[in-house]
């Protein structure tokens, strides 16, 4: 059996390179502390996903800019 101690490195050591992401952020109404709304992605998944919902957030507000 490993040691409390051993076992809380390697825990840290597989998620270090992890981010807690909100599924659907709060600037479109997603919930800052809902747990249903956070998800655990690898570096390269949470540089998409911000990719992603820039683009959502960006095309939204030009929307919002033409109808004024």
């Amino acid at each position: 059996m490993a040691e409390p101690r051993a076992s809380q490195e390697l825990v840290s050591e597989s998620i270090a390179d992890h981010e807690i992401f909100e599924i659907k952020p709060v600037i479109l109404g997603g919930s800052p502390t809902d747990p249903s709304n956070k998800v655990v992605l690898n570096r390269q998944q949470h540089i998409d996903a911000v990719r992603y919902w820039n683009r959502i957030i960006k095309g939204s507000q030009g929307r919002n800019h033409e109808s004024r």
